[in-house]
This record gives C-alpha cells, structure tokens and sequence, in this order.
C-alpha cells in the first residue's frame, strides 16, 4: 500500500480541480507533509488528504 497526498477543490460549476501532491510509504509521512501543505487550503470548497492506495503492481517511490 502506498499513500497519496492529494488536494482537492470543488469550482463554482461543481467541477473539480485536483492536484497529486506526493506519494509516500507511510501514513505517517504523508501525514507529515500534509502539516506543511496545508496552507493550500485557503476556503472552505478545498480540502487536503492522504488517500491509502493498494496495488497489485510494484510501485517505485522516489524519496526527496
């Protein structure tokens, strides 16, 4: 399982704007940088969060 770092943002038009921060290996990684992104958050139709993701396949996750 890997998990997600995402942003997400519901428009006027009930469109949604989304933006993949990051992807770690831990809940707590994400969770570490979701304190730092949340200053992405400035109203209340936007919204940040780690999503866990399980896969079949191997994922390779590049570390900065």
């Amino acid at each position: 399982m890997v998990w997600i770092l995402i942003w997400l943002q519901l428009a006027g038009n009930q469109n949604m704007d989304y933006y993949h921060i990051g992807t770690f290996d831990t809940l707590d990684a994400c969770v570490e940088e979701l304190s730092t992104a949340s200053v992405l958050v400035t109203h209340k139709n936007a919204t940040i969060d780690c999503i866990p993701i399980t896969t079949t396949r191997e994922v390779e996750i590049n570390v900065k």
